[in-house]
């Protein structure tokens, strides 16, 4: 939220001096924009959930070598912080959720199984609530712990890769896209530096600001469309 506004504010002010020349269009395209901000916490929550998801791998790794040698969950929790050390902040959502579960374990005594179902739930992914599925199977049947999350983490870790490798490309699609989307803005303000003599009658005349305003909503409508093409749930 703390970036957001000033963001939209920057922007809008920008394109209403770029197009309109006017403080006042600037202004009135700043509301416009802050009207997105319910989409913009979506983004969010999809970028956290991204990067929670790349994490949840390097915990599964971590949590099968430990109960590869016997440890039980509380204590692959903690030796988890101990192999992440080096490698994530304590502002990572992985430490934090790791944190919060070993927490909860020891304030509470609450059993592990609900702990992590409860990680499951915060998350909102699908691939750490079937890897708490199973670790609950296990529980239950008394079948192989090891063996039983040593094959989860192989099946789970393989498909977070691939789906990783197809957020990249999606990205770069986006990234690509939105360049062309971009293209009419800087062409507008190339203009309008080289040439403001050029550009004077889009700000002066009626005709040229329902020209401006047309040229700015056939931008507005590309960079929209482009951003739901490459918006791809997998």
């Amino acid at each position: 939220m703390s970036r957001f506004f000033p963001a939209v504010l920057t922007v809008g002010m920008a394109i209403g001096k770029l197009y309109f020349d006017s403080l006042l269009a600037g202004l009135i395209i700043s509301i416009s924009l802050s009207l997105l901000y319910p989409e913009y916490c979506k983004l969010e929550e999809k970028k956290r959930k991204r990067e929670l998801l790349l994490e949840f791998r390097d915990f599964l790794y971590s949590i099968s070598a430990s109960m590869a040698l016997g440890r039980n969950m509380k204590q692959a929790l903690e030796e988890s912080l101990v192999f992440w050390k080096n490698i994530y902040s304590d502002r990572d959502p992985i430490v934090i959720e790791v944190r919060s579960m070993l927490r909860e374990m020891e304030e509470t005594n609450e059993k592990d199984i609900v702990v992590l179902r409860n990680f499951a739930v915060r998350s909102g992914l699908s691939d750490i609530v079937d890897f708490v599925n199973v670790y609950e199977n296990a529980r239950t049947t008394g079948g192989d712990m090891p063996r039983a999350i040593a094959r989860a983490t192989a099946i789970i870790g393989e498909k977070i890769s691939m789906e990783r490798e197809l957020d990249v490309a999606l990205k770069e699609k986006l990234a690509e896209g939105r360049i062309v989307g971009a293209a009419p803005f800087i062409m507008t303000a190339a203009m309008r530096l080289f040439s403001p003599a050029y550009m004077s009658p889009l700000y002066e005349t009626g005709s040229g600001v329902f020209v401006s305003s047309v040229s700015l909503a056939l931008s507005a409508t590309a960079l929209l469309m482009i951003e739901r093409i490459n918006r791809i749930e997998f």
